[in-house]
């Protein structure tokens, strides 16, 4: 068993950092795939017995291959009482062939201590377009919300928590009285919707949607009860479907892939 445990590790995008002030756990690729990723970061901490060590971190794709890998350096942990930060920048040319999940690996002293997911995003990417819509409707199966950016009336936007009801990629929301509220949706044609995993809190990706306003009663009203299991805390329970049908609007979101 290794001397060293890894406490946190993260890989992300520089210039999506500077630019934001956030760091998801994404590499971003500009343009088609198989593509270069931009310059990312690893943070990483270690926890262990005092001494001096040596690290190796390797990038591998969805098969399990390796794409990149650094070259061993000494790092020093100064005991059990401490937890030690490590930064690394990766300017190297390091190639993305799927914006499926991938995986960074921690070495130490030769040896595997860890693995984490890095995810990867290519918005300009006509062929990671499937992939990233095959992988945004598994997590919105497993998690609870999503995020709107919904284009304002004067030219800016607004971001928004949604819950939601899913049907296979087409997501179903409701706004209105008693409910979340989403300020502009009604006149939206587009909106920006990003999906992050419930497991690890990260970004999957981010696509664009179209947006349908559901007049006809009978779909509103087979959408609506299936809400009804899905939105968390409701005080009025069953009830709820008649004050949704009288106080509500539903929007359909289509993600373009």
């Amino acid at each position: 068993m290794s001397r060293v445990k890894l406490m946190t590790a993260m890989a992300f995008d520089v210039a999506a950092h500077e630019e934001t002030g956030v760091s998801d756990p994404t590499l971003l690729v500009a343009g088609e795939l198989p593509g270069p990723a931009g310059t990312f970061a690893i943070h990483r901490v270690y926890k262990g017995a005092q001494g001096v060590y040596e690290e190796a971190l390797a990038l591998a794709d969805p098969d399990g291959e390796v794409i990149w890998e650094s070259e061993p350096r000494s790092i020093e942990l100064r005991g059990e009482m401490f937890e030690d930060l490590f930064r690394r920048t990766v300017t190297d040319r390091v190639t993305i062939h799927s914006i499926a999940e991938h995986t960074l690996l921690f070495s130490i002293d030769g040896k595997i201590i860890a693995r984490i997911p890095v995810f990867i995003e290519a918005p300009e990417s006509v062929t990671g377009a499937g992939v990233l819509l095959d992988a945004a409707e598994v997590a919105l199966k497993k998690g609870a919300i999503c995020w709107l950016t919904i284009p304002q009336p004067d030219g800016s936007s607004l971001v928004r928590p949604a819950w939601y009801v899913q049907q296979g990629r087409t997501l179903f929301v409701l706004e209105g009285e008693g409910e979340q509220q989403m300020p502009g949706l009604d006149a939206a044609s587009t909106v920006t919707l990003t999906v992050k995993s419930k497991e690890v809190k990260a970004t999957i990706g981010t696509m664009q949607a179209d947006v349908r306003r559901v007049t006809d009663d009978e779909e509103f009203t087979r959408i609506a009860s299936m809400g009804l299991g899905t939105r968390l805390n409701l005080p009025d329970g069953e009830g709820a479907l008649e004050r949704w049908q009288r106080t509500c609007r539903m929007f359909e979101l289509s993600p373009r892939g």
